[in-house]
């Protein structure tokens, strides 16, 4: 009882012994250009963004890059991107066509700045429906939804795809983390019946629309190696963080990204009227 009394004052004296303060003082590098920017099949002005990186302990935004010049090729054209606020870049309203490379090209204080990126096919979606999982009487009519997808996937291997979701014409998957991105890995091919693209929070009305972006497998990896270093994160027993690898020239941090994409729109129906998902 003794030795146990003595373990237990030796256990409170080291959770209450001092505490000093480590600060710790990191040398400001050298700045990177960052570039990202996309380009689509949709009719609209497509955006590039130009900033520079900042200190690790920096709590401002990056700097914005102004004064830059910005084009986008597809081998025959050429669109010049106009500068509509400090460092944010728009073409003028066009669509993408997949099966066409697409080049982005920034002279940026001087120096040449180049990313190209092929255009992939999106296949259409043949609808989508709204399924759920029972939770006996936890059951709320606000609760989360699954957006079932179904749709042919090409034959052609190596295909990528990214899932957004709009609730009420209102984008939910606004955050990299809250997107989804798969390969065919596994379904090259096939038919998709139910796949489970996004799951949300949505009432008996709302409405919902999925749209499915055919992206490259470099963005694929990037989205990755951005989550690892962010929210996928270990911790203090990970390894070091690197700089997500993008596709832009000349040591530049960031990604230009060409894709294709098809959307399907459902109004969310009652409990009664969903597809009840078995729990595996």
């Amino acid at each position: 009882m003794k030795n146990i009394y003595i373990y237990l004052l030796f256990s409170v004296a080291i959770m209450f012994s001092c505490v000093e303060d480590f600060d710790v003082d990191l040398n400001s590098t050298y700045e990177r250009i960052i570039i990202q920017g996309s380009i689509s099949s949709e009719r609209k002005a497509h955006k590039v963004v130009l900033s520079k990186s900042a200190d690790y302990f920096s709590n401002q935004q990056t700097p914005r890059i102004s004064g830059a010049t910005v084009t986008i090729s597809d081998g025959t054209d050429v669109f010049t991107l106009s500068e509509v606020s400090p460092g944010v870049y728009e073409t003028d309203t066009m669509t993408g066509i997949p099966g066409r490379t697409y080049t982005l090209n920034a002279i940026i204080e001087g120096e040449d700045y180049e990313s190209s990126c092929y255009m992939n096919y999106c296949p259409p979606i043949d609808s989508i429906q709204i399924g759920y999982y029972d939770y006996g009487d936890y059951q709320m009519e606000d609760t989360f939804v699954v957006v079932l997808l179904y749709a042919q996937e090409p034959e052609t291997e190596g295909n990528y795809y990214l899932w957004n979701v709009y609730k009420n014409e209102v984008l939910e998957t606004d955050t990299l983390s809250e997107k989804w991105l798969e390969t065919d890995l596994f379904v090259n091919g096939m038919y998709i019946s139910g796949y489970q693209a996004q799951w949300l929070v949505a009432n008996t009305g709302d409405t919902l629309t999925l749209e499915m972006q055919s992206v490259v497998e470099g963005y694929y990896d990037y989205f990755y190696q951005v989550m690892s270093v962010t929210d996928w994160n270990g911790g203090p027993l990970a390894g070091p963080p690197a700089n997500p690898k993008g596709n832009i020239s000349n040591d530049a941090l960031g990604f230009f990204l060409a894709y294709s994409l098809e959307r399907d729109t459902i109004i969310v129906p009652p409990i009664d009227e969903r597809i009840l998902l078995e729990w595996f």
